[in-house]
């Protein structure tokens, strides 16, 4: 928008003024509005203790879903060892005859839950005592020195599934896994069926 100014004394003079914001300004505010923006959508996406306890347990149903298709193609038995802060998946492997973490597999890696969540495990509507995982790194460093095979078949000894994904697709024993936090009131379940059905829903605690 423009107006136009002019001074009729000695001499006639007229100039045109523009009205609006300079480059500078409209920068300011540009920058202004994209800081709010961010922390608005920071807001909005934060997930709530629930939400975390539920991405937790789909997570770890579709992994088994993977690993259970795994064990199907390639026609080997896997294994899934709970622990209270976390779990794996473990494969068994017939010429060593133990079984073995999926250590190299990016997917089916080692799972640690966030921190304060825990599981809880029933096989067969029976309750499980289940214990922390142990450190690796921390037990490599301790027994830096000592590469017996000895220390080996200690180590092989850990790995001990409490649920088998076998290759006929079948899930044995049945099995519910909870997860939670404490103070939380919704939890949710990861199920496990013998025909190889997994479900996941909020529990009714």
């Amino acid at each position: 928008m423009q107006a136009t100014f002019c001074k009729l004394k000695d001499t006639d003079i007229c100039f045109n003024r523009q009205n609006g914001f300079t480059l500078l300004e409209l920068l300011v505010v540009v920058v202004i509005i994209a800081i709010l923006f961010t922390y608005t959508t920071l807001a909005i996406r934060s997930d709530t203790p629930e939400e975390i306890i539920k991405k937790e347990a789909q997570r770890m149903e579709r992994l088994i879903q993977l690993a259970l298709e795994e064990a199907i193609l390639r026609g080997e038995e896997y294994g899934i060892e709970i622990f209270l802060d976390g779990y794996r998946f473990l494969r068994f492997d017939i010429a060593e005859n133990k079984w073995l973490p999926l250590s190299d597999d990016k997917i089916l890696r080692q799972r640690e839950l966030p921190l304060e969540m825990e599981l809880e495990m029933n096989l067969e509507d029976t309750e499980i005592v289940i214990e922390m995982a142990s450190d690796p790194m921390s037990e490599q460093e301790l027994d830096l020195d000592l590469e017996t095979d000895n220390d080996d078949s200690d180590e092989d000894e850990k790995a001990r599934p409490q649920i088998f994904l076998l290759s006929s697709g079948e899930i044995t024993p049945e099995f519910d896994v909870r997860f939670y936090i404490l103070g939380i009131e919704d939890s949710y379940f990861v199920k496990g069926s013998f025909d190889g059905t997994l479900t996941t829903e909020i529990s009714d605690l």
